[in-house]
C-alpha cells in the first residue's frame, strides 16, 4: 500500500504522528472540506485474514443481516449523510484471458465470437478500482427512504452472446424486459433463493422484451446464465430499499440519503471466494456529510477457478 508522504499529510491536516499501521490494518482520517461546506473521512480499510476467517462459518441465518442499522440509524434525528468511495485491489490484479476469442470455434460462432468477448469476472481499471461489486444494506434502516420503483421497465440486453449489464440493481416489485440484439436464440435462466425462477427461451432479435422478470423479495446476489451458451452469466441484486450501488469501471460507489447513525453494509463480488468481499462493513454516517471510504479487496481472497 502506498504511503502517504509528509506533504500530502500536511494537505490532509494530520500530524505524521497521526498516522497508524498496524499488521494488514490502516486507517487514515482527516477532515477536508467537500461540496456544499461538508467535510469527509478519509479512510483506507484493509480486511485481512483475520476479518474473512470470521465469517466463513456464519450460517445463512447470520447472513441475513444485523439490525444495528435498524438500531442506531434514524434519520428523524440526525438527517441524512452519504456513503461514497472505491473498491480497490490490494496487489497485482491477475490478468485473465479472453472468455471468447474473435473466430473461436464456439456454439454460434458468427455471432458469439463476432468479436473478443473478455472475462467480466474481475475487471480492473485506473488505479485498481474494481468494478461490478455490490454495496448494500441487508435491511432497510429505521428512518430511511422507501424503495425506489420506477415506472418504466429496466432493460435486460444481450449482444454477441454476453449480458448487459453485467451486474444490476433490481429494486423489489420491478419490472425487467429482457431483450436480446442477436439473430439467434438464448435462454434466460436466474436462480433466486427465494420466490420463482424464470427461466424461458429469448426469440432472436426480440427488441420488444416478450419475457419479463421481478423479484418480490429482497436477497443476495442471484445469477442469471444463459442454457444454450454456458459462458454467459450476470448478476441480479434484488433489493427492497435504496440503499445499494455497483461499482464502475473504477470501482467508485455512492449511497445518498442513509439515515444518520451506524450501519453494517456487505460488500460482494462475484470473484471473491464465497462471494463476499465482508459481511459487516461498519460505517458511521454524519448528516449532511459524506463519509468516504476506499475498502481493499485482497488478491489471495479471489476465487477464479
Amino acid at each position: 500500500m502506498q504511503r502517504l508522504n509528509d506533504k500530502r499529510i500536511r494537505q490532509i491536516g494530520l500530524a505524521p504522528w497521526m498516522c497508524l499501521a498496524t499488521g494488514f490494518s490502516l486507517l487514515l482520517t482527516g477532515c477536508e472540506e467537500f461540496g456544499g461546506g461538508a467535510k469527509y473521512d478519509a479512510r483506507v480499510v484493509v480486511l485481512d485474514a483475520n476479518h474473512f476467517s470470521s465469517e466463513e462459518g456464519a450460517s445463512e441465518s447470520e447472513a441475513g443481516g444485523s439490525t444495528t442499522e435498524a438500531t442506531t440509524a434514524d434519520a428523524t434525528t440526525g438527517g441524512f449523510g452519504t456513503f461514497a468511495g472505491r473498491l480497490v485491489m490490494q496487489g497485482s490484479a491477475p490478468s485473465l484471458p479472453l472468455l471468447i476469442a474473435q473466430g473461436a470455434e464456439v456454439k454460434d460462432k458468427e455471432v458469439c465470437a463476432a468479436v473478443d468477448l473478455p472475462d467480466e469476472r474481475l475487471q480492473v481499471g485506473a488505479n485498481g478500482g474494481v468494478s461490478n461489486a455490490f454495496i448494500y444494506l441487508k435491511r432497510a434502516p429505521k428512518g430511511g427512504k422507501d424503495v425506489q420503483t420506477t415506472a418504466e421497465p429496466l432493460i435486460f440486453d444481450q449482444k454477441n452472446c454476453r449480458f448487459i449489464p453485467h451486474c444490476m440493481i433490481v429494486p423489489t416489485g420491478t419490472t425487467i424486459k429482457v431483450l436480446s440484439d442477436d439473430p439467434i436464440a438464448h435462454n434466460t435462466h436466474n436462480y433466486p433463493k427465494r420466490g420463482t425462477s424464470v427461466n424461458s427461451g429469448v426469440a432472436p432479435n426480440d427488441r420488444e422484451g416478450k419475457l419479463t422478470i421481478s423479484y418480490r423479495s429482497a436477497e443476495d446476489p442471484v445469477s442469471v446464465k444463459c442454457d444454450y451458451h454456458a459462458w454467459m452469466q450476470a448478476w441480479h441484486l434484488p433489493v427492497d430499499h435504496p440503499y445499494a450501488s455497483v461499482t464502475d469501471e473504477n470501482g467508485n460507489f455512492s449511497i445518498p440519503d442513509l439515515p444518520a447513525g451506524k450501519h453494517e453494509f456487505t460488500v460482494w463480488h462475484e470473484a471473491a471466494d464465497g462471494g463476499f468481499i465482508t459481511k459487516k462493513l461498519a460505517v458511521t454516517i454524519a448528516g449532511g456529510q459524506t463519509e468516504q471510504m476506499d475498502i481493499e479487496f485482497p488478491t489471495d481472497k479471489l476465487a477464479l477457478n
